[in-house]
């Protein structure tokens, strides 16, 4: 069994990913996970003028996340619940981080953008990406597990464009990946659902495929390369 593991700082970031899990669990058998760091109270609705209490953002942000990843197929979820606008790549957090890596053991894990606009998905990416180096060093194995290194770590494109470095072409999904947004009903705006449409219609351009119209956009990190050819049922394509 070929497991996947997304890596969000809130309720809603999976979408930059979706149309590739879909495709991943759909073409290639993988079984998805997801750790959610955030409590997402900050995302306030944008169909609520009047400022409304965190709490309630909270609480109806985090029954969005449990439909959407009902239907993502997200088959575990790890919410650590920190506030919103306030995450810190602290020790403590990653090595909780480095439990799920190590029990999951993802064959491709997804991570924010570092450039991304939001101080949150920055934070989250780095969370992630030491989670991922100690997760493969030969330490804390009583505490946090038995050691695993990840064969491979994406980077999702967020809401600034990427110098992209892989395309996956999600055209049979984009109409399960805008329904899934709409799923995020306090979030999914008109003009953020036309967002996600129009830099998929330009990442499906960059395919020069005929029949691919939609595509999502990674990047790799240097830092943690790629294991390829290390065996052939471990490759992502």
């Amino acid at each position: 069994m070929k497991n996947l593991l997304i890596i969000s700082a809130h309720a809603d970031d999976n979408i930059s990913c979706a149309g590739t899990i879909f495709k991943l669990q759909a073409e290639r058998g993988f079984v998805a996970y997801e750790v959610v760091l955030t409590n997402s109270q900050l995302g306030q609705s944008y169909k609520t003028l009047a400022e409304v209490s965190p709490k309630l953002v909270a609480q109806v942000r985090s029954k969005e996340l449990v439909k959407a990843q009902r239907f993502l197929g997200i088959k575990k979820s790890f919410v650590f619940n920190q506030p919103d606008l306030g995450l810190t790549c602290s020790q403590e957090l990653m090595f909780e981080v480095v439990k799920v890596i190590r029990e999951v053991q993802p064959e491709v894990l997804f991570l924010l953008n570092p450039y991304d606009a939001h101080p949150d998905h920055k934070q989250a990416f780095q969370i992630g990406i030491e989670a991922t180096k100690v997760a493969a060093m030969g330490v804390l194995r009583e505490t946090l597990g038995k050691s695993f290194r990840v064969p491979m770590v994406l980077c999702a494109e967020g809401m600034l464009p990427i110098k992209t470095q892989i395309l996956v072409d999600t055209t049979k999904y984009f109409m399960k990946k805008e329904k899934l947004f709409k799923i995020y009903s306090s979030q999914a705006s008109p003009k953020a659902l036309g967002f996600e449409r129009s830099l998929a219609t330009i990442r499906g351009y960059h395919l020069r495929r005929s029949e691919g119209k939609f595509a999502e956009a990674f990047t790799l990190q240097e830092e943690f390369p790629v294991l390829f050819f290390e065996n052939e049922k471990k490759n992502f394509s």
